[in-house]
């Protein structure tokens, strides 16, 4: 019988990237400040035993920057002018780090490891496949197969040396760039606990792929960027020098009318150049205000397989 080596235990890892994944989606999922008070925290304090980049220090940082902001609307106030509003210091689609653009020539090489695990985006997302929020997604469901594996006695290392790829090659010199990005733009109360939540999610990454690293002494990374190197190039200023025009617009949710600001208009006019419908941003600020008490956090734990069936391994 083949004897393959044994693996660090990667379940509290995936549990971490879908939690965040889900937080780094908020207007689109409908996240509230209660669940990033309530559900969220109680799952970052609950994994902290086995992540030691979750310490209290960071945790009671956490909490306290969401104890000040007083509602949703200030909580998706400070994700706007962080990750949307131009001159959007930070916006989440990786490939503006890597290669300068939306569409970058990156996106193809991360779709390539998506499909290799049988995993596509799900039509329902509307944003492109870059999104820091689908890397989260797409590495929870990589290391439950590589746990999956180890727990059957087959090789797990196809499934660890992807990840270790993903990482190494495009999240985390994306994510070096969205960190620094936005502690250089963390001036406002509102924008804290999304800093807080980029350190703590590159600082996971990085040790996540430190533990894999060691775990594949084999493992051949002939990539051109090292881990925490990344080129700010063009792309990215021209999103932040952004002058998209205005448009009256029939929101989605409520059927009134009303007038999209610079951020839906640069939203819209980029989806649009890059041929993904822009439907989903057609949402009053009312709308997008109203609290979401249908939604909640939970812990994925030992379901983590079944959250993934539940969606045909889709990514949303």
């Amino acid at each position: 019988m083949t004897q393959y080596p044994r693996f660090p235990d990667l379940l509290p890892a995936a549990e971490f990237s879908l939690c965040l994944s889900r937080a780094f989606l908020a207007p689109t999922t409908g996240v509230t400040l209660a669940e990033l008070r309530g559900p969220l925290l109680d799952d970052l304090r609950n994994l902290a035993e086995t992540l030691p980049k979750l310490n209290t220090e960071r945790l009671e940082a956490l909490s306290q920057a969401l104890a000040a902001l007083t509602d949703t609307q200030q909580l998706m106030l400070g994700y706007s002018r962080l990750f949307l509003t131009p001159p959007a210091p930070a916006p989440l689609n990786l490939g503006a780090y890597l290669d300068g653009g939306l569409m970058s020539r990156s996106v193809p090489s991360m779709e390539a490891l998506y499909h290799r695990h049988g995993l596509e985006r799900d039509p329902a997302f509307r944003d492109l496949s870059d999104h820091l929020s689908l890397h989260l997604q797409w590495l929870a469901w990589v290391y439950s197969e590589a746990m999956e594996a180890r727990e059957a006695a087959t090789d797990a290392s196809p499934a660890m040396t992807d990840a270790a790829t993903m990482l190494h090659d495009f999240t985390l010199p994306a994510m070096a760039g969205v960190r620094r990005k936005v502690t250089q733009a963390a001036k406002y109360e509102t924008t804290l606990p999304w800093r807080l939540l980029v350190e703590l999610t590159h600082d996971q990454l990085t040790e996540d792929f430190a533990r894999l690293k060691a775990a594949l002494p084999s493992l051949a990374l002939q990539q051109s960027r090292a881990p925490g190197q990344v080129k700010v190039t063009t792309g990215v200023e021209s999103f932040e020098a952004s002058e998209a025009p205005r448009e009256t617009l029939t929101c989605r949710s409520c059927g009134e009318f009303f007038k999209s600001d610079p951020v839906m208009a640069e939203m819209r006019q980029r989806l649009t150049a890059a041929c993904v419908s822009t439907d989903h941003l057609a949402i009053c600020p009312h709308c997008q205000g109203r609290d979401a008490a249908s939604h909640s956090l939970k812990p994925p734990g030992a379901s983590l397989k079944a959250w993934q069936s539940a969606t045909e391994r889709n990514l949303p």
